[in-house]
């Protein structure tokens, strides 16, 4: 009886378990379908301002303020990680890639991580982060997540800590893993686009430069949240899968608990009869033995 209780808390105790499971699988799943959306609202916002950075360069003088400049002393890179676990190996991956491009480099650069769970296995595996920034745990906070970075790099760019800046993060790819990402985000590199005669000069209120200044931020903007946009739905298709994976092991160990549970009760039930069976005998011995033992008396006498 004491197996039997102990099999029926493992098995409500896994029951608890699934349900707890199957919750988060239901909430990555969701996630993953907002990213979705907000991804290709993302790409067409980042071809209008491709188009419209385009215009403005020329509009803009030529003074050489957006050439690539090469061989930058110092430079930032930012690595999108979790905020929180159960997302298996996520953080690993673009961790690895951003602690072997920090080792290649002669001069050192700042470290920005987003996402306090990255920043945590970032520590144990050695590196020490610059700067650890939360990442957002729902879909409508990846934007503000992202505004936080961009506000943070920007004062590192004013106050002339940083001149370049590189990004890392996951990326869906259609298989079962995401790849990781690298490309540099400033210097600004100017998009290329197919350059369109146009049929009257665009109507601005503000300075060529002004312009083009403004337009190149919500270009670079709109890089840094489509980045943290993908981290975000690798994240969350990462968990689903860990929590699939989760959902099924439990469902086993349920089932084999269950199947114990069965066992151990039938053969309970045989050693119930089988006692039974042997008690009756000992109450109420056979006729056989009867005759025998009244035999054995009447010779005796």
């Amino acid at each position: 009886m004491a197996q039997e209780r102990e099999i029926a808390t493992r098995i409500a105790s896994l029951d608890e378990l699934q349900e707890i499971v199957s919750a988060i699988r239901a909430i990555a799943a969701s996630q993953m379908q907002q990213a979705l959306r907000s991804l290709e609202a993302i790409r067409r916002y980042s071809e209008m301002v491709r188009e419209a950075l385009s215009d403005a360069a020329r509009l803009a003088p030529s003074d050489g303020a957006v050439a690539s400049t090469a061989g930058l002393s110092s430079s930032a890179m930012i690595v999108f990680c979790a905020e929180h676990g159960l997302c298996g190996g996520f953080n690993e991956h673009p961790l690895h890639v951003a602690e072997s491009a920090l080792a290649d480099r002669a001069a050192r650069s700042v470290l920005i991580v987003v996402g306090s769970r990255g920043g945590q296995i970032c520590r144990e595996r050695g590196l020490t982060p610059d700067l650890v920034l939360p990442m957002a745990t729902h879909c409508a906070g990846v934007t503000g997540a992202a505004r936080h970075v961009a506000t943070e790099v920007y004062r590192m760019f004013s106050d002339g800590r940083i001149a370049g800046l590189e990004v890392v993060h996951a990326q869906q790819a259609g298989s079962q893993f995401p790849r990781i990402e690298r490309h540099r985000l400033l210097p600004l590199e100017m998009p290329v686009v197919e350059r369109r005669a146009l049929a009257m000069p665009p109507l601005i209120n503000l300075s060529p430069r002004r312009l083009f200044d403004d337009i190149a931020g919500e270009y670079f903007f709109a890089a840094l949240e489509n980045a943290a946009m993908q981290s975000f739905f690798s994240e969350n298709a990462t968990r689903f899968r860990t929590m699939e994976a989760a959902h099924q092991n439990i469902g086993n160990k349920s089932q084999e608990l269950t199947k114990l549970a069965r066992r151990v009760r039938q053969e309970a039930v045989t050693a119930e009869i089988l006692d039974l069976i042997s008690g009756t005998e000992a109450l109420h011995p056979s006729e056989s033995q009867v005759g025998a033992d009244a035999g054995e008396a009447t010779a005796t006498s």
